[in-house]
């Protein structure tokens, strides 16, 4: 991703209404709720009964100014107390118990969330994950997915909250004195249309720092897994200057955000004074009190209750925001909740049997799209057990034989069989699980060597992964770790070198013990003696098995039963070394030549 596409400026989006297709997002997003909704329906009670005990205390402190301290009156003022004391003591409790009960459903929606979308994640086909980056998978999981959570429970809970807490306010005050209530509520209408001015704003705003932080978790990604280039080529500074430019960005539309609220809670400040000071003056001079003063006692509750008012409002206000921003995450979330993989099991396919390993190419076509066509008519004949090299320039195909293959990809035309079987027409569980894929860059994931070995087959006993290691000659290498096979591997095997990681992966592949296997040879960038070893621990992994070969250096493919050659995705030649050879005008010849010549 370049850094103009970075740190681009973003048009403003328009605003998301609530409309029919929000409306669905927003049923589709309380489902969520659905298998907590008995705890959530006994939290949101706890929130009522706490929102009115909690607008009780005015009434109770009118009382005891107006009828037991104002006019030095002790009858009945204990009792008072006491029920003040009580219901704080309650309200404690209601507190304690909804923050508890609202943290647990919380994590459980979040781990539910994840859940599904890692479930799905590692469901999608290999033409997703090529397209996707990793930082902006990364960002549905973590920013997006808490940012619903957030709105199913703490939102929801503060909007119920909120709601009873301004009914019960308002009935209360009208019990104390309808007139001055009217007269408190006209400001209203005044916070309503600042809110309905101020609600696109932060929205588009709070997109913006959205879109920016997505783009910038692609680039920190990005940075991170390729550390070793940019250290390679020096460009520390340069990348640094980069990510100084994308920080930026993201701290630059937030700061417009941040400014837009300062201006918000400035004015619901002043038409909360606005309210104050009318009633004030309408106390002065006795309107609605019907030619009664205002006591003390009920100015001091009108004064606590539109304050009281004025919070919950000022946070419904912003909740239409806050709901605006959850639909676009939702948006986000369920957008990779609906990607179809595009390799599917067909609806009666059945389950492989233990195969011989035969495999047939027939007429085969592959195109990655429709301006790229990557295969061409490839006819190929594998015998069980057979060893077969895959050769050709870079592009000609023979990655993507391997992968149609191992049916990480469908064909665009003609068929391939295992065993007879169409591999379109069998589970792809049954059959990846008896293939084995060794890749050139084999991938270490953080955790134990021996868990490392086990991948293919986690329960495989230590005394299966001791063996598996000693035939892939990696036995010794590990035992002289801190902490044998339970040496923590670090990311991507770092403390690892090429050839070691190689060999792990050989012995993940012995322990799988697969029909076919798929090997990506790499032994360029090993040194002599870590190379024989390779090609050993290959042998063994390789005897009475199905093997396909990507050759790199053709020199280590010499006894393999057949060659295939292929020259911009068609099959140029096939035999073996010894035949192939003997054409000295042959395009396996002028490949074997010309790395011969690089070579020396």
């Amino acid at each position: 991703m370049s850094l103009r596409r970075l740190v681009a400026p973003l048009k403003p989006r328009e605003q998301v209404e609530i409309t029919a297709p929000a409306r669905q997002t927003l049923v589709r997003l309380f489902g969520y709720l659905r298998p907590y909704r008995a705890r959530m329906a006994v939290t949101l009670s706890i929130y009522v009964v706490c929102v009115t005990i909690t607008q009780l205390y005015p009434f109770i402190d009118r009382i005891l100014i107006d009828e037991h301290i104002a006019v030095k009156n002790p009858d009945g003022f204990l009792p008072l107390l006491a029920i003040a004391a009580v219901a704080h003591a309650l309200n404690w409790g209601g507190v304690l118990i909804r923050s508890l009960l609202i943290q647990r459903v919380s994590l459980n929606i979040l781990v539910d969330l994840r859940q599904q979308l890692f479930t799905h994640v590692v469901g999608l086909s290999f033409k997703f994950h090529e397209k996707e980056p990793v930082g902006k998978t990364m960002t549905r999981f973590i920013g997006d997915a808490n940012t619903l959570n957030d709105f199913l429970t703490n939102q929801v809970a503060n909007v119920v909250n909120d709601v009873m807490s301004g009914i019960v306010v308002i009935a209360l005050m009208f019990a104390i004195n309808p007139v001055l209530t009217l007269i408190a509520l006209c400001m209203l209408p005044i916070l309503t249309v600042i809110g309905l001015y101020m609600r696109p704003r932060l929205y588009n705003g709070w997109e913006r720092v959205r879109e920016n932080m997505t783009r910038f978790n692609i680039f920190l990604a990005e940075n991170i897994a390729g550390m070793r280039v940019i250290q390679a080529y020096t460009r520390e500074d340069v990348n640094l200057g980069q990510f100084h430019k994308a920080n930026e960005a993201v701290v630059s539309e937030w700061m417009k955000v941040i400014r837009l609220q300062a201006w918000f809670s400035p004015l619901v400040e002043i038409t909360r004074g606005a309210a104050l000071v009318f009633v004030l003056f309408a106390a002065a001079y006795g309107l609605g009190l019907g030619g009664d003063a205002l006591t003390v006692g009920t100015l001091v509750a009108f004064t606590a209750y539109i304050n009281n008012l004025w919070a919950p409002i000022s946070t419904l206000t912003n909740m239409y925001v806050v709901m605006q921003a959850t639909l676009a995450s939702a948006a986000k979330v369920f957008q990779l909740l609906d990607a179809q993989p595009v390799v599917v099991d067909a609806a009666d396919a059945i389950t492989l049997p233990r195969l011989r390993g035969e495999i047939l190419l027939d007429h085969v076509d592959f195109r990655y799209d429709e301006s790229r066509p990557v295969l061409r008519d490839v006819n190929l004949q594998i015998a069980p057990g057979q060893l077969v090299a895959l050769v050709g320039q870079t592009g000609s195909g023979k990655t993507t034989i391997a992968s149609l293959i191992c049916r990480f990809y469908d064909v665009t035309g003609g068929r391939i069989l295992v065993d007879g079987y169409d591999v379109r027409q069998v589970t792809q569980q049954s059959l990846r699980g008896q293939i084995a894929v060794v890749l050139q860059e084999p991938f270490i994931f953080t955790d134990s060597v021996a868990n490392n070995i086990r991948y293919g087959r986690p329960d495989a006993s230590d005394e299966e992964v001791i063996r598996a290691a000693r035939l892939a000659n990696c036995h010794d290498f590990i035992m002289r770790m801190s902490d044998g096979y339970q040496t923590l591997a670090q990311e991507r095997g770092a403390q690892f070198s090429i050839g070691q990681r190689q060999l792990i992966s050989i012995a993940r592949a012995i322990l799988a013990d697969p029909r076919i296997l798929v090997l990506d040879e790499a032994t360029s960038a090993v040194d002599t003696e870590t190379e024989a070893l390779i090609q050993d621990a290959f042998a063994t992994l390789m005897e009475g098995r199905t093997s396909i070969v990507i050759a790199h250096r053709l020199s280590t493919i010499r006894k393999a039963d057949q060659i295939v050659v292929l020259r911009e995705g068609r099959v140029q030649e096939i035999g073996t070394h010894a035949t192939l050879m003997q054409n000295p005008n042959g395009y396996y010849t002028a490949l074997v030549k010309a790395q011969a010549s690089g070579e020396h």
